[in-house]
């Protein structure tokens, strides 16, 4: 890890805003509530004994031991940076977070449970393609929470997810009756000696300490395997939609006052080194894997007494370099790579100041984000002002310069109360293009981590519920109806209008990966190419239907249903006279179907 920039990470704190629906009550139970992770002051007590920054009592060294026992200020009100993991509706969360349920003295044991079946139909919008899919997915937790004291936490989920049917198998030849498996060791490929290693389904998804804020320490520490959630997810969250969800492996420095919140915070991505014991690392170049990489960066949010929040971050993500092995006698390399360096800088404003909700009395909400991207990613190519083209005797350009990012994002989302109940609102996208991917600039907005699913039941304020688009190389407008009723839940109605922002560049998917062949589009921006004469903008259209309703305090049911129509960018790649295969020139079908019905229990 970099330490320069690690050590200064050592004495800042910057911090986080959980993120929840313009619409719906905020996570909190108390109106203008933040997110501490400090003791929440207790009630007064009937003595006038000295008590520590946090509002607990000092241990009395004259008293008995059972006299000076710490009762858990967080019992009937557990601060939400502890439910990072749980995918639930905003009521289920503010239940969640007041319930006396399983509660031990100062442990609580919390449990979720959450089945989804999803379907999809024709993603890649091709006749020829068999990419119909459907498959329920589950994600089970078991939580502990500790608070023993006013000076420290312990917070560790048990998560198994699994696939309904994937993890069943033959006992042995000829014998069809099915066991319950893991699914986890090693296998062998036939025909090969590459072995397979298979991670188990149950693990778990968070294993932190948090030194609180107190006499002793000025700000909380969190230590360990934690989840982070930054503003309204569009760069870091927890990736809860997933059934596997996102943790980080590190430290952070959390500060929370009137006017400031901030968090610091330093992770390992990954590990290419094993440790003694049996002790291995999965990852590293010998294993498939990238060799060490970290993630740290800061988030800070300064609080504008209830009529704006700014916050402003700074995120990077580096990668070792990578060796090469047979590095070219005719130039004094010898890496295929060098230290890929992703700096991600930005803000985030908004009106939405209640846990991310807006305050009471209210009806206009407004937040603008907008960040940029720099660094290296470690490669080289021929340098862009070599237009003779010098190439030495082995064939190789003798002039070469380091590739950098640069790239930007702008993302602006408004919404208006009609009705207590019913919210209109809008939105626009844009995560920027690259014309020409084969020079030395990135121009294609890099995803940081995947995000599909961002504020909730908001969720779809993303780019829509079907997951066919991420954020890279788009533009998208969007319009949506929230309407909350008594009796039957939330119901959600959005319509996307997605282009591409660079029409050269690809379609890609919500994990940042392109999808190479499905659109149109020009790699090295060759302008006298039959490719760049049916390069087309739109990417298309998306109809989103969400349904949420709260079927008691501790149950919610979710359903969606998503039409996608593709326009001239895809229809153009889908119906190519000129693909080499025949079959190929004519395969385009207009609509994507995608369909989901989930329950999730908390408590």
């Amino acid at each position: 890890m970099p330490v320069g920039l690690f050590s200064i990470c050592l004495f800042l704190s910057f911090g986080a805003v959980y993120p929840q629906s313009a619409d719906l009550p905020p996570p909190s139970t108390k109106e203008g509530s933040t997110e501490s992770l400090s003791p929440k002051p207790q009630e007064p007590l009937p003595s006038t004994s000295p008590k520590t920054e946090s509002g607990d009592p000092k241990p009395d060294p004259k008293k008995k031991p059972e006299e000076n026992k710490y009762a858990s200020s967080w019992k009937g009100d557990i601060p939400i940076d502890y439910l990072r993991t749980l995918l639930v509706s905003p009521e289920q969360m503010k239940d969640t977070q007041k319930s006396n349920l399983f509660w031990l003295d100062n442990l609580k044991i919390g449990f979720s449970v959450r089945p989804r079946y999803e379907s999809r139909e024709h993603s890649n919008f091709s006749k020829r393609m068999d990419d119909y899919s459907s498959f329920v997915g589950q994600n089970t937790q078991l939580w502990f929470l500790l608070d023993p004291s006013p000076y420290f936490a312990i917070k560790v989920t048990i998560q198994d997810t699994r696939l309904w049917g994937g993890s069943q198998g033959a006992q042995n030849a000829g014998n069809w009756s099915y066991a319950l498996t893991t699914g986890s060791g090693t296998t062998l490929t036939p025909g090969t000696t590459t072995n397979t290693n298979l991670r188990n389904p149950t693990d778990i998804r968070e294993a932190f300490i948090t030194l609180k804020k107190s006499d002793k320490l000025p700000v909380s520490v969190m230590i360990g395997r934690q989840v982070f959630a930054f503003g309204d997810l569009k760069m870091v969250g927890p990736l809860n939609w997933l059934n596997t969800g996102f943790s980080f492996d590190g430290i952070r420095f959390v500060h929370d006052s009137k006017w400031f919140r901030s968090h610091v915070f330093g992770t390992i991505l990954s590990n290419q080194y094993d440790a003694p014991y049996g002790l291995t690392t999965s990852n590293g170049k010998a294993k498939g894997s990238i060799d060490e990489a970290y993630f740290m960066g800061m988030y800070n949010t300064i609080k504008g007494n209830g009529l704006f929040d700014l916050d402003l971050y700074t995120f990077d993500i580096s990668k070792k370099w990578i060796a090469n092995p047979n590095p070219p006698i005719d130039m004094n390399d010898n890496r295929s790579k060098q230290r890929d360096d992703l700096i991600t800088a930005g803000f985030r404003l908004t009106n939405r100041t209640n846990s991310n909700t807006l305050p009471a009395g209210k009806i206009w909400d407004w937040t603008i984000e907008s960040a940029w991207q720099t660094g290296y990613t470690g490669d080289r190519v021929k340098a862009d002002w070599d237009i003779l083209n010098i190439q030495a005797p082995s064939g190789k350009n003798f002039y070469t310069q380091r590739v950098q990012y640069d790239t930007r994002f702008l993302s602006i989302d408004t919404g208006v109360k009609i009705l207590d109940n019913v919210r209109l609102g809008g939105g626009y996208t844009f995560a920027s293009g690259d014309p020409n991917r084969s020079d030395a600039k990135v121009g294609t907005w890099q995803t940081l981590f995947p995000q599909v699913a961002g504020s909730f039941p908001n969720w779809n304020v993303m780019n829509g519920q079907s997951l066919l688009v991420g954020f890279a190389n788009i533009r998208t407008y969007s319009a949506r109806l929230n309407i909350k009723t008594e009796n039957y839940g939330t119901l959600i109605f959005t319509i996307y209008d997605t282009y591409k922002a660079t029409p050269q560049d690809a379609w890609y998917k919500v994990s940042g990966v392109p999808n190479t062949g499905a659109s149109t589009e020009n790699y090295s921006d060759n302008k006298f190419t039959v490719d760049n004469g049916r390069l087309g903008k739109h990417l298309m259209y998306q109809y989103d239907f969400t349904w949420i309703y709260n079927y008691s305090e501790y149950v919610s049911i979710w359903s969606g249903f998503s039409l996608a129509r593709a326009e001239d960018a895809i229809r153009n790649a889908r119906n190519n006279p000129y693909a080499a295969n025949p079959l190929d020139r004519n395969s385009f079908t207009p609509n994507s179907k995608f369909f989901y019905l989930m329950v999730s229990v908390s408590m």
